[in-house]
């Protein structure tokens, strides 16, 4: 008996060739273009403006800040930062929205010109943030003559 391996069948030359052009007829292009994402890149390279409110604060009129979301990898680098500028005992550990006060999870929902709650550990509190106005009191140095 003989080996498949050890039978002495011989390929010709020419079918060999038939073979190996067959082969790099199909070969896929090198270059591939890139998929192009224009909107998804540009709002997240867009700047910002959000105002915050502290969660139950009737007094609070709110802060307005600049974000630009390419800058934060995630969320809690963005709550870190807002920590130092919005006044809370604990830090800011949550937004949320003010209309229903569902929780903000990505930095990339932020809106451009929305506002939004700041919390600690506390449950989110119904206010009407945005209806919050800075109530400066008047006091005259004059006196008064009665």
């Amino acid at each position: 008996m003989t080996d498949v391996l050890s039978s002495h069948h011989q390929w010709s030359r020419h079918t060999m060739r038939q073979i190996s052009k067959q082969k790099h007829q199909y070969k896929k292009p090198l270059h591939r273009r890139a998929p192009q994402f224009t909107n998804d890149v540009s709002n997240r390279r867009a700047l910002r403006k959000i105002t915050l409110y502290r969660n139950g604060d009737r007094y609070f009129p709110g802060k307005q800040i600049s974000i630009t979301p390419q800058n934060y990898i995630n969320l809690q680098l963005l709550l870190n930062e807002l920590s130092s500028i919005i006044d809370l005992p604990y830090g800011v550990r949550h937004l949320f929205t003010p209309d229903n006060g569902s929780e903000i999870t990505d930095v990339n929902i932020l809106r451009d010109g929305a506002s939004y709650v700041c919390a600690s550990f506390e449950p989110f509190q119904k206010l009407e943030y945005t209806t919050i106005t800075a109530n400066r009191a008047n006091f005259d140095t004059k006196q008064r003559k009665y």
